[in-house]
């Protein structure tokens, strides 16, 4: 949280579950974490491929991770925590038909720091999303000092952040597919409704904050600078964080197509 907290980030969970006489979840307890992305401002991606080479080892070393339930970790950065659109779907495309699927988002900053829901499917194979309030939300730190273990988890997925091609959409693996495709750039009437809803974004501030965030998102498409960069140039024009947000998402639908997670479990 403290390292990466302008950048997306997400990874398998492992849960243990305590049920009610009905079985029905009455608490959620997490008993390990492999985070397998970082990704950018807006959104964070992983599939079955990234899963399949760190299940084996995990089970290894944690033999009684076999009995728990899997779910998923992300951040929202700083933008506050809470259960998008994408997060709902994804728990309920994920929701299994024995079990429960938690999901947790976290924030380092931001009205809410934390946001919880599980998905599971009823006897009619209905998907539900149960998002649970935040209050009922317990976190215990375990210590001060980062173990060395999530310290080399960290490099790992810091080393490995994916470089958006050129030229290319890279679209993400879906439940169905099970594959990565590239794809054709998009249409020009694309890039133009982007360039136009970034206009208005961008109209409401003064001239000379105008023209320079014309001149940054230029060398972002251009990839000269690092979103990172651009973060902090942006917010230094006095743009806020929303907006700085929504104008990478844009950036984001030209390299992928794409502006949320979307993930594939076992």
């Amino acid at each position: 949280m403290k390292r990466f907290k302008s950048l997306e980030w997400s990874g398998p969970a492992w849960y243990k579950i305590k049920k009610d006489e009905d079985g029905y979840p009455i608490e959620f307890k997490i008993v390990h974490f492999h985070p397998l992305d970082l990704g950018s401002h807006a959104s964070t991606e992983w599939d079955a491929k990234d899963f399949a080479k760190i299940i084996q080892s995990t089970y290894e070393e944690n033999p009684s991770l076999k009995t728990t339930s899997i779910g998923l970790i992300h951040s929202h950065n700083t933008m506050g925590a809470f259960l998008s659109g994408t997060d709902t779907s994804t728990i309920e495309d994920n929701a299994p038909s024995n079990g429960f699927y938690p999901s947790l988002v976290v924030a380092s900053e931001g009205k809410a720091l934390h946001a919880f829901g599980f998905g599971y499917q009823d006897q009619y194979k209905v998907q539900h999303c149960i998002e649970i309030d935040e209050d009922n939300v317990e976190v215990k730190i375990p210590g001060l000092t980062p173990a060395d273990e999530w310290i080399k988890e960290a490099d790992t997925i810091e080393k490995n952040r994916p470089v958006p091609t050129p030229g290319k959409q890279m679209s993400v693996l879906s439940n169905t597919s099970k594959e990565w495709k590239q794809k054709e750039v998009l249409p020009k009437s694309f890039h133009e409704a982007i360039t136009i809803n970034r206009t208005k974004i961008i109209d409401k501030y003064p001239n000379d904050v105008q023209t320079k965030m014309n001149t940054l998102l230029n060398k972002l498409d251009a990839e000269d600078i690092t979103d990172e960069k651009f973060e902090d140039k942006a917010l230094s024009l006095g743009v806020s964080l929303t907006d700085v947000v929504s104008l990478q998402e844009y950036d984001m639908n030209v390299e992928y197509g794409y502006g949320g997670y979307n993930g594939f479990y076992y």
